[in-house]
């Protein structure tokens, strides 16, 4: 492929020198012009944009609009590569007025598609929208089912990322049937791939391992490796939230592969981050930090603040695990600053979460309380629901802690409503079973009872064997408490077996 621009460019440059040698400035200006497109399909935008220039002054001389309006758009797409998306725009609505005059309805809706396509990097979603709807009516107007298509999957993707996933997977499906009656099956395959990922953020994973595997065979098939390398990473990624640790581990390793040769070190960085987050799951804390520091280099490399704040926050997370305090929150301190640099309130909402939870486990109450009332605060200005009732939950069992128990019953029933609105049960159930302990304390024997039950059976539907244990251990208390010896006996028994079932031997039963 590298010696066919070669030789391409080596026959545009002959074309021109003999165009001018005739005074022919119009060939000689169209030559340059595809030079400047050849050097932008390889990345050699700076050479690009000179040849692309001196193209569009010689079609001006010509008196040749279209040509020179070819050029301006040759122009903002290249900006747009190069995330200088103010001149992109301006260089767009330029060459956008100049089809215009000229009647060429497709250099419009071309402009149009673009300029939409910026506005969604920009995150304006309302204006993309608009911008991507009128450039598909005007690709249907004059034919172009392939420019319609490429407008409707980009709607698609914008639903996505504003949580519209019906509205999205029907937008699609339907880019999807577009981009096959024209016979582009890269067009097919990156619907089918978004498809995959709206049934992965759905947590509906069978179907989306389904998709993602076919969209990957569609990838390979055009050869499209970094396509192939995205599906690769986003079934690993399912297999981490399936707890399946060693497939995500071969899957994302595989993936990561896939980006680095095809030079995508954002990919790879990406990749090398979640293996770092699966080794922190595992409790494989040294490789995990090991993974995690690459990482973070990586994502320095490519200027990607987000991915290193990431990266961060997961060094300190490690750090809070093994008790190390003063490390922890000075990584999570710097991880939330990085966060705030690019705007991400949800990253930085985390921090400040976890923050709150060091100076719980600390005994700095009153700090703690702060930072989980800032953090639950952030939590509900993102719309992030389940962050919020961790936050309210952790102020609960504060509250607790510091037998200000009419608080904390109404921190925690709060928090269990938050959570069922979000179906987390785990949650709801953690907040039943500490409402139970109040009850406990305070000799409420009969509603304790009623609380460790309720909670004992939301353990058992989620598979949390541990919080099983627990409860199972606090009825037994109770009965030994109420002198049901013989029933106590039993449930404490049970209660033993349990958690020798989780890893944990060593239990004093007896409180």
């Amino acid at each position: 492929m590298q010696d066919e621009y070669s030789e391409a460019k080596s026959l545009l440059t002959e074309a021109q020198t003999h165009f001018e040698k005739v005074g022919n400035q119009l060939g000689a200006a169209q030559c340059i012009q595809s030079l400047g497109n050849i050097c932008a399909m390889h990345n050699e935008y700076s050479e690009a944009k000179s040849l692309l220039t001196e193209a569009k002054t010689q079609f001006e001389k010509v008196g040749d609009q279209l040509g020179a309006a070819q050029c301006i758009q040759g122009l903002g797409d290249i900006c747009t590569m190069q995330d200088e998306y103010s001149e992109a725009k301006s260089l767009l609505t330029e060459a956008k007025t100049q089809f215009e005059k000229v009647g060429n309805q497709l250099g419009v809706a071309q402009c149009i598609q673009s300029l939409g396509n910026i506005c969604t990097m920009q995150d304006e979603y309302s204006e993309a929208k608009s911008l991507l709807t009128e450039a598909k009516t005007q690709f249907e107007k004059v034919g172009d089912q392939l420019g319609a298509a490429q407008c409707i999957r980009s709607l698609g993707n914008i639903c996505t990322v504003q949580d519209e996933y019906s509205e999205a997977k029907s937008l699609l499906t339907e880019a999807k049937t577009q981009f096959e009656k024209v016979g582009n099956q890269l067009g097919a395959a990156q619907c089918i791939q978004g498809l995959g990922n709206i049934c992965r953020m759905k947590n509906e994973y069978s179907e989306a391992k389904s998709l993602l595997t076919e969209a990957k065979t569609q990838f390979e098939k055009v050869g499209d490796q970094l396509g192939a390398a995205q599906c690769i990473r986003s079934l690993g990624d399912i297999c981490t939230m399936q707890d399946e640790y060693s497939e995500a581990k071969s899957l994302l390793t595989e993936a990561k592969t896939q980006f680095e040769r095809v030079g995508d070190q954002l990919g790879a960085a990406q990749c090398i981050r979640s293996l770092g987050n699966i080794c922190t799951m595992q409790d494989e804390y040294s490789e995990a930090k090991s993974l995690l520091t690459g990482a973070k280099t990586q994502f320095e490399k490519v200027g990607n603040q987000l991915g290193a704040a990431q990266c961060i926050q997961g060094l300190g997370n490690i750090c809070r695990m093994k008790n190390e305090y003063s490390e922890a929150k000075s990584l999570l301190t710097e991880a939330k600053t990085q966060f705030e640099k690019v705007g991400d309130q949800l990253g930085a909402a985390q921090c400040i979460q976890s923050l709150g939870d060091i100076c719980t486990m600390q005994d700095e109450y009153s700090e703690a309380k702060s930072l989980l009332t800032e953090a639950q605060t952030q939590f509900e200005k993102v719309g992030d629901q389940l962050g919020a009732a961790q936050c309210i939950q952790s102020l609960g069992d504060i509250c607790t802690m510091q037998d200000e128990y009419s608080e904390a019953i109404s921190l925690l029933t709060e928090a269990e409503t938050q959570f069922e609105k979000v179906g987390n049960q785990l949650g709801a159930a953690q907040c039943i079973q500490s409402l139970g302990n109040i009850c406990r304390m305070h000799n409420e024997y009969s509603e304790a009872k009623s609380l460790f039950t309720e909670a004992k059976t939301q353990f058992e539907k989620v598979g949390n064997q541990l919080g099983v244990a627990q409860c199972i251990q606090s009825l037994g208390n109770i009965c030994r408490m109420q002198d049901e010896y013989s029933e106590a006996k039993s449930l404490l028994t049970e209660a033993q077996t349990q958690f020798e079932n989780v890893g944990i031997s060593k239990v004093n039963i007896s409180h």
